[in-house]
């Protein structure tokens, strides 16, 4: 009897630890991920001032942070971010047009090298690279229930030395095709795609209008987009993307073209500047279940940011899931 009994004890047990263990892998995996977006910030020192207020917001800014571009210089981003949120904080960089421009080779140079280097420090061997000729400046990763691909849409499609800064902010032939089989090998309820340049240049959500007006330069090669921008699309609609964030224009808007599942979210600029008013900063947050952007503007007094839009996204990988948002202050001009 007392043999049975020590048998059922110890059985017991392990059903116990097993419940357990099994309960904290749920609550783990049921975890929501949050991590942060900004853009344009083009080394402003009023970038310390947008990255306070990040770092004040309940929550924080998460697990890490994207920035979509024209963060040049970027050491200078680097150690402001890394004064205001700490250098631990994980930090993916976009490759934008400011990171490319032949205007500026001698510094577009060492701009474009400091992404790659940073790349090999701090990203390689925690991401999927992107194809040879752009490996250092296009990847993937997952992140909780999200796959989030970074795309370098100024890669001309070429393996040399400096492919990388040669093309005209396009996902040509090559980059699209590297974007649908990294797609395709996510099993991840929510897919993110984010680049530099929009597909569909908006006017500013709350202002109507703003700095870098929307113009065919400010587009994801626009004059093309029945060879450049369409195919893009119809390849984000088909692997089940649920939003592309990019920023080039300074202005926040979030769109939806007509029939489409996809969304497009323009980041707007981070720089606490004369131009205070386009100032903008996402935070994103996921689970399993849905998929949630709150972005943030200082659109009365310069240096409080508050939640002006948000836009949740439920039923992931359905058809038509339903989105529901709250319409920009819009304050006069």
């Amino acid at each position: 009897m007392a043999i049975r009994l020590a048998t059922c004890l110890v059985v017991l047990h392990l059903v116990l630890a097993a419940s357990a263990a099994s309960g904290a892998s749920a609550a783990s995996a049921a975890e929501p991920t949050r991590f942060c977006i900004t853009a344009d910030n083009r080394g402003a020192t009023g970038y310390m001032t947008v990255l306070k207020s990040l770092a004040s917001v309940p929550g924080g800014p998460g697990a890490f942070l994207i920035s979509n571009g024209d963060q040049d210089p970027a050491r200078v981003t680097r150690n402001q971010i890394d004064a205001v949120l700490g250098p631990a904080l994980p930090w993916y960089p976009v490759v934008g047009n400011h990171e490319v421009s032949k205007l500026l080779s001698l510094r577009a140079t060492s701009e474009i090298q400091y992404l790659r280097d940073h790349y090999i420090a701090h990203l390689a061997g925690k991401v999927n690279p992107g194809p040879e000729g752009t490996r250092e400046t296009t990847y993937s990763f997952n992140a909780g229930d999200v796959h989030i691909a970074i795309l370098n849409e100024y890669w001309n499609g070429g393996t040399q030395p400096e492919s990388d800064r040669k093309g005209g902010g396009q996902v040509i032939a090559p980059l699209r095709e590297w974007l649908k089989k990294d797609l395709q090998g996510s099993h991840k309820p929510w897919k993110l795609v984010v680049g530099h340049p929009p597909a569909f240049p908006q006017p500013d959500r709350d202002w109507g209008t703003g700095r870098h007006n929307i113009d065919v330069a400010a587009a994801l090669n626009v004059s093309r987009e029945q060879v450049v921008r369409n195919p893009f699309w119809m390849m984000l609609e088909a692997q089940g993307v649920a939003a592309y964030l990019c920023a080039h224009t300074h202005l926040y808007s979030r769109f939806q073209p007509p029939g489409s599942k996809v969304w497009q979210i323009d980041a707007a600029q981070a720089r606490s500047n004369k131009d205070w008013k386009y100032d903008a900063f996402i935070i994103v947050t996921a689970d399993a279940q849905s998929l949630k952007f709150e972005i943030y503007r200082n659109l009365e007094e310069q240096g409080k940011f508050t939640i002006t839009d948000h836009l949740t996204l439920t039923a992931a990988g359905a058809a038509g899931s339903p989105a529901a948002g709250q319409p920009g202050l819009r304050p006069p001009n």
